[in-house]
């Protein structure tokens, strides 16, 4: 095994350690090398499949249910989606 020493600040350091306890590790070099698995883990199995659109109706609920955003910034999400989406614009001006 081959060992990378890392600087962080000192409050980085203290939250490192505070989630690697809170999430069961028994030191903060597990606990980073878990992230750094799940992360190559991550981008090698990131495929995507076909865009499969929802209705409007029903992403901003879920936007929304997320519980995260503010009104403002749902609405202005949803009207971009009418305005610049190639997919939703066409399916506005339509209706």
């Amino acid at each position: 095994m081959t060992t990378v020493t890392i600087s962080l600040p000192d409050q980085i350091a203290k939250r490192v350690d505070a989630e690697a306890k809170k999430q069961g590790y028994a030191t903060r070099s597990e606990f980073v090398r878990s992230l750094l698995r799940k992360h190559f883990t991550d981008r090698e199995e990131l495929k995507f499949g076909p865009f499969t659109p929802k209705p409007l109706e029903e992403v901003e609920k879920e936007i929304r249910a997320t519980g995260k955003y503010n009104e403002k910034f749902i609405k202005s999400v949803i009207r971009g989606l009418k305005e610049n989406s190639s997919f939703y614009a066409d399916k506005a001006s339509k209706s």
